[in-house]
This record gives structure tokens, C-alpha cells and sequence, in this order.
């Protein structure tokens, strides 16, 4: 996941924008997303976020000192341990990177389990939420959330933090300016060796099947609609919510920096470091992502009782049954 919402907010792949041919299909990239932060920023006052904070231990902090002042309702972190739905599995791959695991899937396209920094990080990144979780940190109810349902706990003040992968937190309040102000948003935590976290950068294409009609037709419409003038009017009509692939549409359009909102995400989801997703490299790791694999061993950690490293050899052995029908040569 990339941006934070504190309310604060993240990250995206710096990436051109280029025709890719192949036997199937002509594709396009049209728009990039990724992970970032959201905070409250009446918590940000209470707890004195650091800029940039080092990591969600602080968001802890922040619930005992809102505790204290009689906010009984209110939770720290505001992490998705469903087992349903995208957000779930972007979080576990945030955290898996964070840890030093983003060889999982090298360029390769082989699944890398036997690489003990692969394997420690995912030990890591199954240990870290679901402690906060049993630790009481993150809302009850999160192990059953829909990808909506962090926004509108962020929203209904429930949680102090988000990860979310757009800022269709932000936007979904943007005429009621108060509480839309109300909202920081920030970049990634550092890692534990105080560098940047790269973050996985999503995008979409524009596609033309093999074996469409009006493949010169479509390719003209295409030309123009990746044009940067063009491209940026578009993704301005969803108000931010996804953001350009090409950097030189954020650097010459100030419409992108001139929302604390918008600035934050394009710096950290285009501008900064950003990573392909692992699917880019397997089609493997799309299906491990449907069958959540991974929330799956949260939901072994918290609800079934499995030790972390248990249900990491659990999930490993799954992943590896899965990488096995989808060889690379």
C-alpha cells in the first residue's frame, strides 16, 4: 500500500507512459496508484507526529494519550486484516517490502521462499498487524472490513490512521471542507534503517484486444489520449484520486501540488521510490492474491491461534503450490 491518511497518504510508480505491443494486445498506461497514509489531524496535535514518523508504534502513543482523555471510542492504527477484497492483500505486501522481502518474486519470475530474507520479512510482516490487532490497537471489526470500510471507520472517527492505496478518503469529503482539512496526509513510515520505503505502483491500461476491428481507430484514440494535457484533464475529473504515470504531468500541471492532499500522494506514488507489483513479474502471485493467501495467516494468527512463523509456512507452502503451475523459462 502506499499513501497514509492521518489522518495520511502515499506512493506511486514512476513510470512512462508507452505502448506496449505483444502477440494479444496493445496496451497503454493511463493512470498510476499506490499506497499512502491518512491522519486525523487533531491527532496529529495530541501526539506530535514526527515528519517523517518512524514508525506506527507512535499511532499506539496516540491512542493512549486520546484514551486518557476520555476518547474511549477511538483506535490508533487503522490497519484491513480482512481476508476479502484488495486492501488486505496491498497491506501485507507493504509491510513484506518494508521488512526487506521485495525479492519475493524475483525479476525472474520465480517465487523466492528460499531466500531467508524473503522469509524473515514475510515472518515480520504477518507478526506486526495482527500483534497490534490482539494488542487492541486496531479496531475489532477489522477482520471482517470490505476495501470501504477503513474509509468510513476514518471517517466516522474511529481510527486515527489509514493505509489506503488512493485518496478516495480525501475526495469523498471534498465539499465539506472543515473535515476535509481536518485530514493529513503524509507518506510512508521510514524503514527500521531510516530510509524510504518504495512503494508498489498500480496501473492501468488502455487496451487493445487481438482481433478488434478498429485496431487503427482505437490506436489514434489512444495517441491522444495519452497526450499530458489530455491525460491530466481526465484523471482531474476524479479529483486525484488516481495520478499520471508520466512525472512531467504533475512537475508542469501546479494543479497537482496546490491540495496538501494531492501534492503529498503525487510525491510519494509518482516521485519517490516506487516497486512493479509482484504479478508484473508471475501471474502466480495474482492468484495467491485471490485467495488471500497471506490475510489468510493473519486470520490463522488471530482467530485460529497459529504462532506467526506456523501459519508463514503454512501460507509459504501454498504459495509454493500455486507458483508451481505458472513456470518461467
Amino acid at each position: 500500500m502506499g499513501r497514509q491518511t492521518g489522518r495520511c497518504d502515499g506512493r506511486r510508480r514512476n513510470a512512462e507512459v508507452a505502448i506496449q505491443r505483444n502477440r494479444a494486445a496493445h496496451r497503454l498506461l493511463l493512470q498510476s496508484r499506490d499506497e499512502e497514509a491518512q491522519l486525523l489531524r487533531r491527532a496529529v496535535h495530541t501526539g506530535g507526529a514526527p515528519q517523517p514518523y518512524l514508525a506506527y508504534d507512535f499511532f499506539k502513543g496516540v491512542q493512549k494519550k486520546l484514551r486518557a482523555q476520555g476518547e474511549r471510542k477511538d483506535y490508533g492504527i487503522g490497519f484491513q486484516l480482512n481476508t476479502t477484497g484488495n486492501d488486505s492483500n496491498l497491506l501485507f505486501d507493504y509491510f513484506l517490502i518494508a521488512y526487506g522481502g521485495q525479492g519475493i518474486v524475483g525479476n525472474d519470475g520465480k517465487l523466492h521462499l528460499d531466500d531467508p530474507q524473503v522469509r524473515e520479512a514475510a515472518i515480520k510482516a504477518l507478526t506486526y498487524p495482527t500483534t497490534a490487532y490482539k494488542e487492541g490497537f486496531v479496531p475489532p471489526g477489522a477482520i471482517n472490513w470490505n476495501d470501504a470500510d477503513d474509509n468510513n471507520a476514518f471517517h466516522a472517527k474511529q481510527i486515527v490512521m489509514d493505509l489506503d492505496g488512493t485518496i478516495s478518503t480525501e475526495v469523498a469529503i471534498f465539499n465539506k471542507k472543515e473535515d476535509y482539512n481536518d485530514i493529513v496526509t503524509m507518506g510512508l513510515p521510514l524503514s527500521n534503517d531510516g530510509k524510504p520505503v518504495p512503494s508498489q505502483a498500480i496501473n492501468a491500461c488502455g487496451l487493445i484486444p487481438k482481433g478488434a476491428k478498429n485496431v487503427e481507430v482505437a490506436k489514434d484514440f489512444l495517441k491522444y489520449f495519452i497526450q499530458p494535457k489530455v491525460n491530466s484533464e481526465w484523471l482531474k475529473t476524479g479529483l486525484g484520486r488516481n495520478i499520471p504515470c508520466m512525472p512531467a504531468i504533475a512537475n508542469d500541471d501546479p494543479w497537482w501540488g496546490e491540495d496538501p492532499h494531492r501534492a503529498a500522494y503525487v510525491q510519494q506514488a509518482l516521485l519517490g521510490p516506487t516497486l512493479p507489483t509482484f504479478w508484473t513479474f508471475n501471474p502466480a502471485y495474482a492468484q495467491l492474491q485471490n485467495e488471500h493467501v497471506w490475510p489468510t495467516a493473519w486470520a490463522d494468527i488471530i482467530q485460529g491461534g497459529m504462532k506467526p512463523a506456523e501459519a508463514a509456512e503454512k501460507a509459504f507452502k501454498r504459495a509454493e503450490e500455486i507458483f508451481s503451475k505458472y513456470p518461467i523459462a
